[in-house]
């Protein structure tokens, strides 16, 4: 078999980092891929395969409807376009101007990141409420105009301690007739996050198909209530706009379609211990060198459930050495700079993986602490 990345000189990273866009997300099984290929060798009717797939993503992740998109940012510019137009053909055609419509898009202080450019890029005016500490439900009541076309909520745990709980953000919404966007990305495992927002009222809720649901790097999933899916449909790609862009490939399409039937299929209890085992390995790695403090933390970035290896760094080396000395081996690690420690995520790590990554752990701990005792001698 011809060699691509030998060939065009392209290095392969093992990622024991996490499941970020920077490195290519996650990877995808080998039945996603066999689908991807089907697909590539003919011609479908593509709003007909967003129904069909979409139908049969709701029904799987227990959803009134669904629509796939072409990745998280894409889905949250849509999401934003289908609130400003409010059902509106012309009114979509003619965004990011939105003809006085009304245009804000509410974001709890806490809660407001890079992403919402996503949501400015479809002719949306944030509209940022409470502060820092807090945002309390008069905060929310009052912020409700005949201006707004949205509240965008992110249901992060980093962000949870300044936010109101999103049942009570739709509630409070949906008494004046504003639809609740959901930015759960990142938000998997566990699997019951896929239909939670959706039953905690939000009404559009979008998930990255290329993280831990393991699809295509560039499809992301909207799932949520019929009304609203259904703009997206006539809204998105292929048709004209300011979405036009946002395009899924069929190719991405019936990826993630399998992906999502994959990962449902899943046993996630077995999944769990086969993760922890990988993560006990890596720590009992870090154990047998004095560089390394390690401990486990028992969840994701955002709050998923599932555990990392993390480990401080013992003076006078850094974070940041450790990190380029396993860049060097071609592997990833993250880097937690408020801790001053390295992380390991086991998400993206076969069992032989893991093995590598054990041993560089030892042999960069080694050199580093060899390197030391000699400044002392």
């Amino acid at each position: 078999m011809r060699d691509y990345l030998k060939e065009y000189g392209i290095q392969p990273y093992i990622n024991a980092h996490d499941t970020i866009t920077l490195y290519g997300a996650s990877r995808v099984a080998q039945n996603t891929k066999e689908a991807a290929d089907q697909i590539s060798g003919c011609f479908v009717d593509i709003p007909e395969l967003q129904r069909i797939l979409g139908e049969r993503i709701a029904e799987l992740t227990h959803n009134e409807a669904a629509y796939i998109a072409n990745c998280s940012s894409g889905a949250i510019q849509l999401c934003a376009a289908v609130c400003l137009a409010g059902g509106d053909d012309f009114a979509y055609k003619c965004l990011p101007d939105t003809l006085g419509r009304p245009d804000e898009i509410i974001i709890l202080h806490s809660q407001h990141n890079c992403y919402d450019k996503a949501l400015e890029s479809a002719g949306a005016k944030i509209r940022i409420i409470g502060d820092a500490d807090e945002v309390l439900e008069f905060d929310l009541k009052a912020s409700i105009t005949e201006k707004t076309a949205a509240v965008f909520y992110c249901p992060a745990s980093i962000y949870r301690r300044g936010s109101l709980p999103l049942s009570r953000v739709a509630e409070i919404a949906h008494e004046k007739g504003v639809p609740v966007i959901v930015d759960a990305a990142a938000q998997l495992p566990p699997v019951e996050n896929l239909w939670k927002f959706t039953a905690q009222g939000g009404d559009m809720v979008i998930f990255s198909g290329g993280k831990t649901l393991c699809g295509p790097q560039t499809s992301g999933l909207i799932v949520g209530k019929k009304e609203y899916i259904e703009d997206c449909r006539r809204f998105g790609a292929p048709n004209h706009g300011i979405c036009r862009s946002s395009k899924a490939s069929k190719e991405s399409m019936i990826g993630l379609c399998v992906a999502i039937e994959n990962y449902m299929n899943m046993d996630h209890t077995e999944n769990g211990r086969r993760l922890s085992a990988r993560v006990d390995e890596m720590i009992l790695a870090m154990k047998e060198c004095p560089l390394y403090q390690p401990y486990r933390v028992e969840h994701g970035s955002v709050g998923q459930s599932y555990p990392r290896a993390f480990a401080q760094i013992r003076e006078p080396h850094t974070v940041s050495e450790v990190v380029l000395a396993m860049k060097e081996k071609h592997i990833f690690i993250g880097a937690d700079a408020m801790e001053n420690a390295i992380y390991l995520s086991p998400l993206n790590l076969t069992e032989e993986e893991c093995h590598i990554v054990c041993k560089a752990l030892r042999e960069v701990g080694e050199k580093l602490s060899g390197q030391e005792e000699e400044r002392r001698a």
